[in-house]
């Protein structure tokens, strides 16, 4: 299969990344019968405790509010698992198809969004000034390929920006993933508990779930106390039940929490797991200084486009230039404190 930017129409490339051809024994699981093992264990932990403690029926009786304000988070907490768990996390092969035969609209600002419109949907490429003005309207390469290579610094070879399995040029901070055995745009990581990857089109419901988890098991696990203390004198076998249940519960609090910190931490920076913990595996961040965060654009932008954007289609970030990653690395002052400078 040739790789994008030969001779091959764009069409082609897009033909086959819609059929993606399986490779080894990677491949989609069945992921369902994960999600029914997460059903089954919220269950356990959850009817366990109102199994276990009779004042906590009686209060419930007493006090509806508490049973639906304790409800409605499992409720939210479930709602927001499946939805993160059946939700696109953002496919290089969706965008492509959303982009493949349009119009192009350059808007004349510091930084230039070049979108891309369809009846699908529409696909948005951020490049810089200098970066349009050396694009060559008439080089017989692909213009997806040169869209592509127009996020990257200049001298970026495509070869080494070329998925092996998908045979196409990834955008920045793009992953093929093979559980999914498909390249995910602002690829964080695969969840097994969920059965997908977290991407640009689900990072911000995966925060939910998380808050949504932890707060949960960090109200269950309290039940679970005040039942231990209550019933300290009543039957052992209760109370052993009750321990079983609670020391697992501990260890499952302390890495949702980690991980709550974690992802706040990364929506906060504009970053993902996987840049984080392969930062000098990805060859367009070599060059960055460790305490630059390339791609924020300061706290409250990162947050409004993680969570508020309505922005249509996908949205693909050029990698800044080199010098304009050092001005970022100099000490703050006062004068950046005031203006907000982002890291």
């Amino acid at each position: 299969m040739p790789c994008c930017g030969e001779s091959d129409p764009p069409h082609e490339a897009i033909r086959v990344l819609s059929q993606p051809q399986r490779h080894g024994s990677h491949g989609r699981k069945p992921w369902r019968c994960v999600r029914l093992i997460v059903m089954l264990l919220h269950a356990l932990f959850i009817g366990a405790v109102f199994l276990l403690d009779p004042a906590l029926r009686s209060q419930i009786r007493q006090d509806q509010w508490y049973m639906c304000l304790y409800g409605g988070l499992v409720l939210f907490t479930l709602a927001q698992y499946l939805y993160t768990a059946n939700s696109s996390p953002g496919y290089v092969a969706d965008m492509l198809k959303a982009g493949s035969a349009m119009h192009a609209t350059f808007i004349n600002t510091t930084t230039i969004s070049k979108q891309v419109c369809s009846k699908n949907g529409s696909l948005n490429y951020f490049m810089s000034r200098s970066k349009i003005e050396q694009h060559n309207p008439q080089s017989a390469t692909p213009s997806s390929l040169l869209q592509m290579m127009d996020l990257y610094p200049p001298g970026s070879s495509s070869r080494d920006l070329t998925c092996s399995y998908c045979h196409l040029i990834q955008p920045p901070r793009t992953k093929h993933c093979h559980d999914c055995d498909k390249c995910i745009l602002q690829f964080d990581h695969h969840c097994t508990w969920l059965g997908t990857c977290i991407g640009i089109r689900n990072h911000c419901r995966f925060w939910w779930y998380i808050f949504g988890q932890a707060s949960l098991v960090i109200w269950t696990v309290a039940l679970y106390i005040q039942f231990l203390h209550v019933d300290m004198n009543g039957s052992w076998l209760k109370g052993l039940t009750g321990l079983t249940l609670l020391l697992p519960l501990i260890v499952i609090l302390i890495v949702l929490l980690i991980l709550l910190m974690l992802h706040t931490y990364l929506a906060l920076t504009n970053q993902t797991t996987y840049e984080i913990a392969r930062w000098k595996r990805i060859s367009y961040l070599r060059g960055v200084p460790r305490k630059v965060h390339p791609f924020s654009k300061g706290i409250c932008r990162n947050l409004y486009d993680l969570c508020l954007s309505r922005q249509k289609g996908y949205v693909l970030e050029a990698v800044p230039p080199l010098d304009e990653l050092e001005a970022r690395a100099r000490p703050y002052t006062c004068r950046d404190v005031i203006c907000c400078r982002c890291c």
